[in-house]
């Protein structure tokens, strides 16, 4: 295991995302619909007064305080309604507005920002923090008299002077969560030199020490969501049976990102327990997951296998596990051109050397062995090559906690599988 206390720097100041559930009576969920509605409003209103304005003038005023001013004469004029809601739930979608208009200037290729529309909207809205709605008994003021309840708030106490600086509410396959971003004290260290390889496939990650680990099977979830979502098409749409199905298929929805989050926790934790310079492929999965249907002069082929791929790709949520990674040691990114095709023992490249999904073997060497490992010992080689040694990264410093009564854990004595 690696000494992190002998790589240690100095101290700094980094920032960690939590993750809370509000919980409530029915007003309160009521209310947060509400803001998610106005805030989708002022977006739609606010776009297509920026439109309006470049048609007529060929100018647009897309700032933040410009936007912000629009917002409180808009308010006093056309609606007056968004009074009764709090200008700090409401008006933040605006700055949102004004860096997706910055990042169009800077790459057009990225498209205007576009309208959001009902009921395929994400609910979300910002939250501005300089109003204190955080308070210390885990309560999240929306307004006067009305608090949601932040489950798990002590999960907070763990990090050293946290002070929170963003935060973000919405609604995720049924429940309400609020994201908030808090400054905390922090130390940073360097890599080791060791280096794990990392291959990521679907359902699977192999690592570059001969480990394969597997995440959980949840074909039966998966089974039982195809059928909610057979009984869901035959219900008439807006009906009690039609929303009761909504919310099951949510839940299990739900169900599964949480497994799969846990999954790639644990499968980050053992493989930075073995080295704290991870070796990863840059995959664009953008383009990997990209659809393969065509068009009606030239159609795809095997389009209905390429779906099924682009679930299972995306479904094993890479990103999750990459941010895990990262955040427990310094990630280094190589090209993944041909890891697959090339011998980790002589380094002959050929296609055929990949027999099947899982079985490699070498038609110059022999060399048999899983594909997966193969993989991930090819990109260890190729990491290490090009990683110049400076691989810096920064971990929260943790508050000390007691331990459970009964619970003796020696950490010392806990030695990984590497």
């Amino acid at each position: 295991m690696p000494a992190e206390s002998e790589n240690q720097r100095s101290q700094e100041r980094s920032y960690v995302s939590v993750r809370f559930r509000l919980r409530g009576k029915r007003k309160i969920y009521r209310f947060l619909n509400e803001l998610a509605g106005a805030n989708r409003y002022l977006w739609n209103a606010a776009l297509a007064q920026c439109r309006k304005d470049y048609a007529e003038t060929g100018k647009s005023k897309t700032a933040r305080n410009s936007l912000y001013n629009w917002y409180k004469q808009h308010k006093d004029t056309e609606a007056p309604w968004l009074s009764k809601y709090p200008v700090a739930l409401t008006r933040t979608g605006l700055q949102g507005l004004s860096v997706a208009y910055r990042e169009f200037f800077m790459q057009p290729e990225r498209g205007h920002p576009k309208f959001k529309k009902k009921g395929k909207a994400k609910k979300t809205f910002a939250v501005e923090i300089s109003s204190s709605p955080i308070k210390q008994n885990g309560y999240f003021r929306l307004k006067q008299g009305l608090f949601a309840k932040m489950m798990d708030y002590d999960r907070i106490n763990r990090y050293s002077n946290p002070v929170p600086k963003s935060a973000r509410i919405f609604e995720d396959r049924g429940k309400w969560y609020i994201t908030v971003a808090y400054e905390v004290d922090a130390l940073e260290y360097q890599a080791d030199g060791i280096g794990v390889g990392v291959d990521r496939n679907i359902r699977q990650v192999a690592d570059s020490t001969g480990q394969m680990h597997h995440l959980t099977d949840v074909e039966r979830l998966e089974k039982r969501i195809k059928n909610l979502q057979r009984r869901q098409a035959k219900r008439k749409k807006g009906s009690c049976k039609y929303r009761k199905t909504k919310k099951t298929i949510a839940r299990h929805k739900r169900k599964i990102a949480n497994i799969r989050r846990n999954d790639h926790r644990h499968i980050a934790r053992d493989i930075t327990n073995c080295s704290t310079l991870v070796l990863l492929e840059a995959l664009k999965t953008k383009g990997m997951t990209a659809g393969a249907k065509g068009t009606v002069e030239t159609p795809g082929k095997n389009v209905k296998q390429k779906a099924g791929l682009n679930r299972g790709i995306l479904g094993t949520a890479w990103s999750i596990l990459e941010g895990y990674l990262g955040e427990r040691g310094f990630v280094h990114k190589i090209n993944p051109a041909y890891t697959s095709q090339t011998c980790s023992k002589c380094g002959y490249m050929d296609a055929k050397n990949r027999v099947s999904q899982a079985v490699f073997r070498c038609q110059r060497c022999e060399h048999f062995t899983n594909a997966d490992m193969n993989a991930a010992l090819n990109i260890r080689a190729s990491g290490m090559a090009s990683f110049n040694g400076s691989g810096a990264y920064v971990r929260p410093v943790l508050a000390e906690r007691k331990p459970a009564i009964g619970h003796r854990v020696m950490k010392e004595q806990l030695t990984p599988y590497c």
